[in-house]
């Protein structure tokens, strides 16, 4: 490999410094590329051979001279891009012909040979056009070699070291298509990567609690017992209750005034007015129990139908008690 790569880097040297063939024309372009490949394969650190890969290639582009062939090819080998690394060589000895020293010349054959008789030709096809395959190979120990393809016309072939290898094929706003295949020597493959649109993101459906007021459709329905009944009951008790504390306490009153009647006026006097706000308090409160009993059991057996969970409506009764005025103030909703 050493040797080999002195020989491709004294052809460098023609090519940097010597007088270029009269049929291709040597740019200041491709000889700063050329020098740059070469830099890069004498790194102190080790050879860099993806980055002088491509400044060969570039190299070629801006002039498409043979002598930058051999390096080339010998990146490409290097990068297992088997396939233009055979083609580089085989161009590199065509061209070249007798310009190239014997032993250089046996060194490229022996090494064009090899990868001859071990490289796999696979054929892509991509629809649609345009996608960039990533092609892993994976070896059974060390490191995984990756290589990158771009199908611009959406057909591309390439040649392949034998192994275990996994192509990714890309393309923006298209999902992933991945083909994973053991190439085996002297047997040639072919593959379409057919990447699909991704599917339509659709939303899970959103359950809500139906609006009786405004939703249509069937709704379960009840007569609930409504809340104001409940209040209605309570209040009736109340009253109730008040009226029989305030009756005995009238009654009491009213013993009194009698004692004191004839025998000392301002007591007896004291006691009549209590009586008689006693009993006017007594008789509020019984006819507040008659009327919420009344309107409760009205509300009750007027109870409309509802939707379930529906509050069926409010009730209110309010007593108001004054020197010489007594009230019953109701009111709610239904």
């Amino acid at each position: 490999m050493f040797k080999r790569l002195g020989f491709a880097l004294l052809c460098s040297a023609s090519l940097l410094t010597g007088p270029a063939f009269a049929e291709v024309e040597i740019t200041e372009a491709a000889r700063q590329h050329f020098k740059a490949g070469v830099n890069f394969m004498q790194d102190p650190d080790g050879a860099r051979y993806e980055e002088a890969y491509r400044e060969f290639k570039a190299a070629y582009a801006a002039a498409a001279s043979w002598k930058i062939l051999g390096n080339l090819g010998i990146a490409a080998m290097k990068l297992e891009r088997d396939g233009e690394a055979i083609d580089a060589m085989e161009r590199y000895l065509n061209e070249g012909g007798r310009e190239l020293p014997a032993d250089e010349r046996e060194q490229f054959e022996r090494d064009l040979s090899t990868l001859k008789s071990s490289v796999v030709r696979v054929t892509l096809t991509s629809v649609p056009a345009g996608v960039v395959v990533t092609d892993e190979r994976i070896p059974v120990q060390g490191a995984s070699i990756t290589n990158r393809y771009t199908l611009e016309n959406g057909q591309f072939e390439l040649g392949i070291r034998t192994g275990h290898h996994r192509m990714v094929a890309r393309l923006e706003g298209y999902e992933d298509a991945v083909w994973e295949f053991d190439a085996s020597p002297g047997a040639d493959q072919s593959h379409t990567f057919e990447l699909q649109l991704p599917a339509a993101v659709t939303a899970p459906p959103t359950t809500t609690t139906p609006d009786p007021m405004t939703d249509a459709g069937p709704q379960a329905m009840a007569r609930p017992v409504p809340t104001s009944v409940y209040i209605g009951l309570a209040a009736t008790g109340a009253f109730t209750v008040g009226a029989t504390v305030t009756g005995i306490m009238a009654l009491g009153k009213n013993g009194e005034f009698e004692d004191a009647n004839g025998k000392d006026e301002a007591a007896a006097q004291d006691a009549y007015d209590s009586t008689k706000t006693l009993n006017l308090v007594t008789d509020v409160l019984i006819a507040g129990a008659v009327v919420s009993a009344a309107v409760t059991t009205y509300l009750y057996l007027d109870r409309p139908e509802l939707p379930v969970g529906q509050d069926a409506g409010r009730f209110r009764v309010t007593p108001a008690v004054g020197r010489d005025v007594a009230l019953v103030s109701m009111s709610g909703s239904f």
